[in-house]
């Protein structure tokens, strides 16, 4: 095992340079170190990042909140910028894990895993953010709706890592908003099911609808075709039998330890409907 703690950003993108699958970024550490010491993770290059201020803090950055990616969950928590400007999205990470965690774990951290169950990435998937990805030549804005490819991988090339994460800064303006994690306990609970919503209505329409799921498919992602058939109707004019047919079509849960398939979407239904009741 090689660590290296960089001095700065310049550093960081020499020892970036070589590609390398197995090089890992280590901030937080609350999944990392946990793999080193069950064996899961050997022979590799850790690269120690939280201490590079370019990647740390929170700011606005004209129409956007742009967020360091060794950002910890506590920081957010405790930011007056996040609590001003994306209140939705700080007061849903109040059900991350555990303070002490809260204190460690890092939003790029929770993002770069790809864990089906990231807490963070529902919730950001429906505000719309977007990821800065960055090499020692190159930087790039992508959509954080197109990072993920499969279980745990994602468009990152090998001498690439976040920077930022960067959501609008008015993503929660005029919508109705709902995050609801189902899990087997309250603390330090790893979600069966985990549904983030925002809805606008006029006159009596889902003028806007954005739905995105945790736990129901290799990796979160948005359930846009739901979205389409929900957009521009009356609560009275919705088919739950149609959205149950869209929900099959986009999700693709699994029999595991902490609960079946079949749980899984029939709580992912129920989901569905309180959000758009409520």
């Amino acid at each position: 095992m090689k660590f290296i703690r960089p001095n700065d950003m310049e550093g960081l993108f020499q020892n970036m340079e070589e590609n390398n699958d197995r090089r890992y970024f280590l901030a937080g550490g609350t999944d990392i170190n946990v793999q080193i010491k069950n064996g899961v993770i050997k022979n590799a290059e850790i690269i120690y990042i939280k201490h590079l201020k370019e990647l740390n803090g929170i700011q606005i950055v004209k129409d956007d909140i742009v967020i360091g990616a060794v950002t910890n969950i506590t920081e957010i928590l405790n930011s007056k910028i996040i609590k001003e400007n994306l209140p939705f999205f700080q007061r849903s990470l109040e059900s991350f894990a555990s303070p002490l965690l809260q204190t460690s774990a890092t939003i790029g951290g929770n993002i770069a895993n790809g864990s089906p169950t990231a807490d963070v990435v529902p919730l950001l998937l429906v505000l719309d953010a977007k990821l800065e990805i960055v090499s020692k030549t190159q930087t790039r804005i992508i959509e954080l709706n197109n990072f993920f490819t499969g279980y745990k991988t994602n468009i990152m090339k090998t001498n690439e890592l976040i920077r930022s994460i960067i959501i609008p800064r008015k993503a929660e303006n005029g919508f109705d908003t709902y995050f609801e994690k189902v899990g087997s306990r309250k603390s330090l609970m790893i979600s069966k099911v985990t549904l983030a919503g925002l809805k606008n209505i006029s006159h009596s329409k889902f003028t806007t609808v954005k739905l995105a799921v945790g736990s129901l498919n290799e990796y979160p992602r948005r359930l846009y075709k739901i979205e389409e058939y929900l957009t521009d109707k009356s609560l009275i004019e919705i088919n739950f039998l149609k959205v149950e047919e869209l929900l099959n079509e986009e999700i693709t849960p699994i029999t595991d330890l902490r609960s079946d398939k079949e749980y899984r979407y029939h709580v992912c239904v129920n989901l569905i409907r309180t959000f758009l009741n409520e």
